[in-house]
């Protein structure tokens, strides 16, 4: 598969929604720094309840102890400056191959011990602002191909949270500035578009998901993988992608980690592709993690004073055929039951 079986179009943001209730459309980039032990989860998307109005939601995980960065704001955001939020900005350069990320304003810092075990309350704000320049390194692996291939399972449109989905994995250069002062970042990390009807309860019900990608630059080789689970355990979406000097194929998803535990750093992972009967593993060790409650809105944080799906961001360092790079994983599940 290459970038050539999706148009440029499929890069881009729409002008116009389709007629079609609860359709949305949300861009994801989550990059990590080990050097500098800086983590970013950023996301925006339009409001299934107004198309107009775009959420963006930053999550910044900072070196040792120092805590977590968030921010939360809705900004009905004028045509030309879209995908924006009121101070998260993502600017295509080049379609599945450049873009850029730019954030100006304010978040409030929350200890990781805190955010681990609590919903956030409000607090104290601390400026903040990026600008980076991401080079997208692999095709885009298209979920809904991947179902249809004999690798794969499930389907994307059986999906309650989009009908069109791609992930690509990415290298980030550029500054970064904290209440600890700024700082030259360089990353590796993961992006994702994805547009149909979030929300509607008429698709697949959630159960829990593994998500994960990792760009091994020496061996020029990305790995990655998604499943996706109904309460009862069944797969109602799954995939994974080998690539390899640019070629990117689909491969069978052999073994992933559950969410079993919330833990900050030092949980082992060890992810298992099949390719072609060939076992491909990825193991790892988790650096730094975030998490958020899937309940109403997503708080950041976790409450389990009654059951509900957390959801988990993990940075950690990986090793796939004695090359040691970074890997973004994130996943859910239930906790609390």
């Amino acid at each position: 598969m290459s970038s050539s079986e999706l148009s440029p179009e499929a890069d881009q943001v729409v002008a116009e929604p389709p007629d079609i209730a609860a359709w949305t459309e949300n861009l994801l980039f989550s990059l990590y720094d080990g050097g500098n032990d800086i983590g970013m989860w950023l996301h925006l998307g339009t409001s299934p309840h107004d198309w107009t109005l775009w959420e963006d939601r930053v999550l910044i995980a900072l070196p040792g102890e120092h805590g977590v960065l968030s921010m939360w704001a809705y900004h009905r955001t004028a045509p030309e400056r879209r995908p924006a939020g009121a101070n998260l900005a993502f600017r295509q350069r080049e379609p599945f191959k450049r873009w850029e990320v730019s954030f100006d304003g304010f978040a409030l810092l929350t200890p990781y011990e805190t955010l681990r075990t609590s919903i956030v309350a409000d607090g104290p704000k601390h400026r903040v602002t990026l600008e980076l320049d991401v080079e997208l390194v692999t095709p885009p692996w298209d979920a809904r191909t991947a179902a249809l291939q004999a690798t794969g399972k499930g389907s994307m449109e059986s999906q309650d949270w989009a009908h069109e989905h791609y992930e690509q994995l990415c290298v980030a250069r550029g500054t970064v500035t904290t209440p600890a002062g700024e700082v030259a970042f360089h990353g590796t990390g993961w992006r994702d578009h994805s547009r149909g009807p979030r929300g509607t309860g008429v698709g697949a019900t959630w159960g829990g998901h593994v998500i994960m990608g990792a760009w091994f630059p020496v061996q020029q080789v990305g790995v990655g993988l998604s499943r996706y689970l109904a309460p009862n355990g069944d797969i109602t979406l799954e995939g994974g992608y080998i690539v390899e000097h640019g070629r990117l194929r689909h491969v069978a998803v052999a073994e992933v980690p559950g969410l079993d535990e919330l833990r900050k750093d030092g949980e082992p992972l060890r992810f298992a592709l099949d390719d072609a009967g060939t076992e491909v593993v990825v193991e790892a060790t988790t650096t730094t993690s975030i998490w958020t409650m899937m309940s109403t809105g997503m708080p950041y944080g976790v409450d389990l004073s009654t059951p509900g799906y957390v959801y988990a961001i993990n940075f950690a360092t990986a090793e796939l055929r004695g090359e040691r790079a970074h890997l973004y994983v994130e996943r859910s599940a239930l906790f609390g039951s």
